[in-house]
């Protein structure tokens, strides 16, 4: 079962997450988390919010075997990217360090809303090894 928090309006996003350079707050973890670091190809005030892991256009990503499935995403600006735990222990999907699903336990799932387009690298916060990439267009 996935865990929701409220997102940022859409209308309040663009101008306030500019000048904050990126908002972020989790849907699997600690709401109010801040400062999600600009992606590997975009500029610094590039926009990441985490999202519930409901809703239409998500992109689906496995977690089994300490191994995020696919590891190189490909989504949209809007999509949501549903993370969900098929492993025997937690798990994160951790983008820049800061913005993060939070935990995500066996049997859960947690997502994270791309506001715009760029590369971004992201890792489980809890298990270094297990990486990927995001692109998002």
């Amino acid at each position: 079962m996935a865990r929701h928090i409220s997102t940022i309006p859409r209308l309040v996003t663009a101008g306030i997450l500019a000048i904050a350079a990126a908002g972020c707050a989790s849907s699997g973890g600690t709401p109010g988390a801040t400062a999600a670091s600009a992606p590997s190809s975009a500029a610094a005030s590039t926009a990441v919010t985490c999202a519930p892991a409901s809703g239409q256009g998500q992109v689906a990503v496995s977690i089994k075997d300490f191994a995020f499935g696919p590891a190189t995403i490909t989504a949209k600006v809007g999509q949501t990217i549903t993370f969900t735990n098929q492993d025997t222990t937690d798990h994160t999907a951790t983008v820049g360090g800061t913005c993060t699903t939070g935990h995500i336990t066996p049997g859960s799932a947690a997502g994270l809303t791309f506001s715009a387009p760029g590369t971004y690298d992201f890792a489980c916060a809890i298990h270094p090894s297990m990486t990927g990439t995001i692109t998002i267009s």
